[in-house]
């Protein structure tokens, strides 16, 4: 846990919890999920040696003189290391700033570059490599270059970019800028005591006139025995316009045999300077379970430059059958307030008993901040990047892609049988092919900004949890306008996350809520008509982000009683059932999961008596001599 040894102190002199120390307003929540960060790498550093260079400055010696270095406030300023705790960008020095070393001071520094003559370059890149680890989501990283009369911001980000060893790599079309006294500067603000921003390899350039790049494959993982598709991401980084282009998609197994090949023969596309186009082979592919290659190698008359024509990365063929649990919440641990060492893991929470049991931990670059199951699958989404990982019952996380056409962070994900609907904190969209392509469906115009997760029930209703005003909305999956139902009853934090049982279509949450200055996770059930969260089982101080929920005994399939009638409904006291079929049990359940009565019956007709019980939602859970099936009932 961060901060160790100060935690233990404050501990000491104040008796404040461990967790109240990273609290997060709403409205640093608000401005953490509603931030848009690039997550595209175009690898522009393997460019042709001829490639005319103004500026290259990998660190390995320092900071030169050269550079300016400007302490705003006297508490820290950037600095040349070898390492970081042993862990490097790329195995070389590089430049930091450290607000976690500095500790509870405020930061405001500079690192500029000198100035270079780019005024005659036909075109001018700037690129970078770094790591910017973000801890209170208050600080921000600048990027500015000089145009000759004022800085101009080019880059900013105030959430985790990149890690060690995988730094986020940034290449930026600066040509609009370009003058005889060019200078960029990385400004890091607005921090006290969080963590770090690393810097490694600054290059300005002027590229080659043709000069295509193949960034990225897709995807990083599949179902074994299904169809998908395969793309390959090929990024311009020559001056000139680029139309016609082949593409070579291969796919290799463990012994580098080639098993999938087609090659992409793209024509009329028009691909400026620093534009990206997606070559998508037309041949689905089907492989079993195992380790294979992607690789794509784009192929352009008049390129020189080999070294980035080319890109490959791990695809994992896996079996998900019979990997998960009936009756559990997955979820993701995302704080250790305890220090269990459970942090970073894949955890289950048991309904209705609220039981949490850590499964194993998940290795993903930042938490999962949402997440549901997709055709038996459990899908989450890392907070910011918006990458998808598929995750196994075991706890293991493949990278599936990156969902494009979002104009925020992902909050919240449920699927429909209309597709999968992926909330920002003020926007629905929905994706509905594999390809992760987000349509916009509308704003939501949620009064507190701050959707931070969805849910839909089983008859494909939309819900969702708002942290700024701590409501339970109702959202319209045509427009995406979002209703309010109620008050959840509970003072949010963080991101958290709906999920809905798939066959009771009962609501629960992974919340996170706060009084004073104590904190504690744990599992609520919602009412649907009114909104309230209540908790189920104990809280614990851990934050769970994700609330996928994989089914109860019960499975879809089993909602198909002949003839079945159950009426009226909404009711107020006695419900009323018919069927073809001979009904022998009736049971009641609660939206916690819990049973609250059940009768037997023999025959085709029956009733039961409601009177007694509070307004709300309930299941039936009806069995008869030749199945078992549920059906939703309200009561006034």
């Amino acid at each position: 846990m961060k901060k160790t040894t100060l935690l233990i102190l404050l501990l000491a002199v104040t008796g404040l919890t461990a967790q109240s120390n990273r609290f997060f307003t709403k409205e640093m929540e608000r401005a953490r999920l509603n931030h848009v960060r690039p997550v595209e790498h175009h690898y522009d550093h393997m460019r042709n040696a001829n490639t005319t260079s103004y500026l290259n400055e990998s660190f390995d010696s320092g900071i030169p003189a050269t550079w300016n270095v400007v302490d705003n406030t006297g508490n820290g300023a950037w600095q040349g290391v070898t390492d970081y705790n042993s862990n490097t960008l790329d195995g070389t020095p590089f430049a930091i700033i450290d607000s976690d070393s500095a500790g509870s001071v405020a930061l405001d520094t500079e690192l500029t570059s000198p100035a270079v003559d780019v005024s005659a370059a036909a075109a001018v890149i700037l690129s970078f490599d770094h790591y910017l680890k973000i801890y209170s989501g208050n600080e921000i990283a600048d990027v500015d270059v000089y145009d000759g009369t004022q800085w101009v911001n080019v880059y900013t980000s105030s959430s985790t970019v990149g890690a060690w060893g995988a730094p986020d790599h940034q290449s930026i079309d600066v040509t609009a800028y370009k003058n005889a006294n060019f200078q960029v500067r990385f400004h890091y603000y607005n921090a006290n005591y969080d963590w770090y921003w690393a810097v490694d390899n600054i290059s300005i350039i002027e590229p080659d006139a043709d000069d295509l790049a193949v960034t990225d494959v897709f995807p990083g993982t599949y179902q074994s025995g299904e169809n998908f598709v395969v793309k390959s991401t090929v990024y311009n980084n020559g001056s000139n316009t680029q139309s016609n282009f082949d593409v070579q998609i291969q796919i290799s197994d463990a012994t580098n045999t080639v098993v999938y090949n087609e090659t992409v023969n793209v024509t009329g596309a028009s691909v400026a300077l620093g534009d990206s186009y997606d070559a998508v082979a037309t041949t689905p592919a089907n492989l079993p379970a195992g380790t294979y290659t992607l690789q794509a190698t784009v192929v352009l008359t008049g390129d020189a430059n080999a070294a980035n024509d080319s890109f490959s990365a791990p695809l994992n063929i896996v079996d998900y059958a019979s990997t998960y649990t009936d009756d559990k919440v997955y979820s993701y641990d995302a704080f250790d307030a305890d220090s269990s060492g459970d942090q970073d893991h894949l955890t289950t929470i048991d309904i209705p008993s609220a039981t949490v049991n850590d499964v194993a931990a998940l290795t993903t670059n930042d938490f999962l901040t949402a997440g549901t199951f997709v055709n038996n699958k459990l899908v989450g989404i890392e907070y910011g990047t918006n990458t998808v990982y598929f995750i196994d019952g075991s706890g293991n996380a493949y990278k599936y892609g990156n969902i494009k056409g979002l104009s925020g962070s992902a909050s919240g994900i449920a699927a429909t049988s209309a597709g999968v609907y992926i909330s920002t904190p003020t926007e629905l969209y929905v994706i509905n092919n594999p390809l992760l392509e987000a349509q916009l469906v509308g704003a939501m115009n949620n009064g507190g900004g701050v959707m931070i997760g969805i849910a839909a029930d089983n008859n494909d209703n939309l819900y969702g949890i708002d942290l700024g005003d701590d409501n339970f909305y109702s959202i319209d999956k045509t427009t995406g306008g979002a209703t309010v139902v109620g008050a959840i009853g509970q003072d949010l934090r963080y991101a958290q996350d709906l999920g809905a049982d798939p066959t009771t279509g009962n609501i629960y949450g992974t919340l996170y809520v706060v009084s004073g200055n104590n904190g504690s996770g744990g599992l609520y059930s919602f009412d649907k008509t009114t909104g309230a969260a209540t908790l189920m089982g104990s809280a614990t101080q851990d934050e769970y982000t994700v609330c996928a929920i994989h089914g109860t005994t019960l499975s879809i399939s089993d909602n198909q009683i002949q003839g079945l009638k159950v009426y009226p409904n909404p009711t107020n006291n006695v419900v009323l059932l018919k069927a073809n079929e001979n009904i022998l049990k009736i049971s009641l359940i609660n939206i916690a999961g819990q049973t609250i009565f059940s009768q037997e019956n023999n025959g085709m007709n029956s009733q039961i008596d409601l009177s007694n019980l509070p307004a709300g939602n309930y299941i039936l859970k009806i069995t008869t001599d030749k199945t078992i099936g549920t059906k939703q009932i309200i009561k006034r």
